[in-house]
């Protein structure tokens, strides 16, 4: 049994196509994780990379505590279903179980005690003499599964297992397969573009979209409270409606106009207005989404014409036309056979369950965000909030760019690592108890800071008692802090800035300095500084990469005006860490000690010129007599 680790992986194909982009997770003993999204999301990529089918391009992979990255596959303890069962067709189900065992040498004895239990734990014992042309597909997939779990591995990964079922099948096979995992308490993770799929069987889902994690949660989380538009358009059948509208204020109660439903004005609840992240969204468009069983037919003032029904039994789908809207808006109710197409109806929202986001980023803006994103601003190592100035550590500042320092930004945290209990290394602030959500897997508890506007938020379990207007201490661990411009560019970096150190010796003549470091020799007007051994530190943000002529054909990038052209430095990068429109991109650079930092285009990939020249201008680092 294990716990499985990902930190910062990615997987980048010959050409610069990224699959997978910073996936960060962990996997806790026993769970039953769904990697879910849309083809081509980079789901499967993942699972590979944790098999070791795919290698991966940077990051850790870490399985039972120990790094995976140069373990051989076979050494990994983890076993994998396919999509196709991929079953010798001329050997019985016992043979194809045991298989495996027996090219491991596995004693004969144990090899028929380990296929019999797995058969009885499948229920295929009467079918241990057949071939796999005798067995029906979902018998088939039970074999597959039997031949893992003889091998008694640490970690079951199933890709995609059900998708060459039948409808009626998989879901008997999801259910079995659920059953499975309880019996055998192993990790797993199972990957679908299935919603229905994920939101059944896992303990947690991973959404993902273009090779980036979108949200991991619970199911029910997942459907209540999406963190970005995708999450919330993905899961639930039929998807969520969204509208454009735009915000205001009338006296003290927020109103919604329905720029694309006929211009109607519709009220927030006082409760749900006060979950509003923040004031700057008022008179501002944004995107409303209402899900179609939260669309109460025949009451109201909004009016629509039903284009199409279905009724499914216990349940009638509405496809309606709406004034000035272009598509379709779907509404969901109890089965009614009084309910045809081609009439009009009214409607109106429960408003108690609309979600509202971000114009632009897509991000939720009412109820517990993706990530609280608190004003704040950096002077001297000591950080502002609000009217609370709190002293860094000094490790967090050393990983701040230069910009991060004495102007305004935001710090930002995801509400589920906010704790009201200390933690080690982290940021302790202090914020007032204001109101509290109760959701169906926790409550969601809102706080104030005094000097700021607006709410932050974090998640409780439903048992943890809560002392509304009292003022707690919060601890926010700073390997969780991301902080952001006002760009929404990240300006924190997850490995120390000031990394790029090296020893340089400084020679003078003629009315010019040289710094040589490692195998490069840097030539520059008097820089004031004697003769001698220096240590060298590079500022990472002072650095420019000079590209090759094939990056500047393809990528159309300007090489930087370099006062003198042989002022550089050769390096090899291995990691990148995107920094909003930048890139922090890690190198390894002879005469430096330990790996480097340099700040480059967003529009340069490291994992397509892995090795490159940085041009050195004077301002770019300092020395220190050794």
């Amino acid at each position: 049994m294990a716990d499985v680790t990902l930190k910062h992986v990615f997987k980048v194909y010959d050409g610069g196509v990224r699959a997978v982009s910073d996936f960060d997770l962990e996997i806790k003993d026993k769970e039953f994780v769904v990697f879910v999204g849309p083809s081509g999301c980079g789901k499967s990529t993942t699972l590979r990379m944790i098999a070791g089918l795919e290698e991966i391009t940077a990051g850790q992979l870490y399985i039972d505590g120990e790094l995976m990255n140069e373990v051989e596959p076979k050494n990994r303890d983890i076993a994998m279903v396919f999509q196709s069962y991929a079953l010798y067709p001329h050997m019985t189900v016992y043979e194809n179980m045991a298989f495996g065992l027996k090219l491991r040498h596995v004693p004969k004895d144990e090899i028929d005690q380990r296929v019999k239990a797995a058969a009885e734990i499948l229920e295929i014992s009467e079918l241990l003499s057949r071939k796999p042309k005798a067995l029906s597909g979902g018998q088939r997939q039970r074999v597959a599964l039997g031949r893992t779990i003889v091998r008694d591995p640490k970690v079951f990964l199933l890709d995609e297992p059900l998708s060459n079922l039948d409808a009626k099948l998989r879901v008997a096979m999801r259910s079995e397969i659920t059953k499975l995992h309880d019996k055998l308490q192993t990790t797993f993770i199972y990957v679908t573009h299935d919603q229905t799929e994920a939101m059944t069987m896992g303990n947690r889902i991973v959404v993902m979209k273009d090779g980036f994690v979108q949200q991991v949660d619970t199911p029910i989380t997942l459907f209540e409270d999406p963190s970005n538009l995708f999450v919330a358009t993905f899961l639930g059948s039929p998807q969520m409606n969204i509208v454009d509208a735009e915000l205001f204020m009338d006296g003290k109660t927020l109103k919604a106009k329905l720029n694309d439903v006929d211009g109607m004005v519709v009220t927030f609840p006082e409760v749900k207005a006060k979950q509003l992240a923040n004031k700057k969204y008022i008179g501002q468009k944004v995107l409303l989404g209402i899900r179609p069983e939260h669309v109460i037919p025949n009451q109201g003032n909004l009016n629509a014409f039903i284009e199409v029904v279905e009724h499914l039994g216990d349940e009638s789908i509405l496809y309606t036309k709406m004034e000035n809207r272009k598509e379709q808006f779907i509404i969901k109710i109890p089965f009614n056979s009084k309910i045809h197409s081609n009439e009009a109806v009214n409607v109106e929202f429960n408003m108690e369950h609309v979600y509202l986001f971000d114009y632009e980023t897509h991000k939720a803006i009412m109820g517990i965000p993706a990530e609280d994103e608190i004003p704040a601003m950096v002077k001297d190592g000591v950080i502002h909030v609000g009217e609370q100035a709190v002293v860094l550590d000094p490790d967090f500042v050393s990983h701040l760019l230069d910009e991060a320092f004495n102007t305004d930004i935001n710090l930002a945290i995801k509400p589920d690592y906010i704790s009201l209990e200390e933690v080690a290394n982290s940021l302790k602030i202090t914020a007032k108890l204001e109101f509290v959500e109760q959701k169906t897997d926790y409550q969601a508890v809102y706080f104030s800071l005094k000097g700021v506007e607006g709410y932050f938020a974090m998640k409780m379990r439903n048992d943890e008692k809560v002392n509304l207007g009292k003022e707690v201490d919060l601890y926010l661990p700073y390997q969780r802090i991301k902080l952001y411009n006002l760009d929404h560019n990240k300006i924190n970096s997850r490995e120390e800035l000031f990394a790029n150190h090296g020893i340089a010796m400084v020679k003078n003549a003629g009315g010019k300095t040289k710094v040589t470091v490692g195998g490069s020799t840097l030539v520059y007007d008097d820089l004031g500084y004697e003769d001698g051994e220096y240590d060298i530190d590079f500022y990472q943000d002072r650095l420019m990469p000079i590209y090759s002529n094939k990056m500047i054909k393809k990528a159309g990038l300007v090489n930087p005006e370099m006062e003198n052209p042989k002022n550089r430095i050769r390096v090899f990068a291995y990691d990148e860490d995107v920094l909003g429109d930048k890139l922090l991109v890690y190198v390894a650079v002879k005469g430096f000690i330990n790996y480097s930092s340099f700040v480059v285009d967003n529009n340069f990939s490291v994992y397509k010129m892995p090795k490159f020249d940085m041009y050195v201008p004077a301002d770019a680092f300092k020395l220190t007599r050794r």
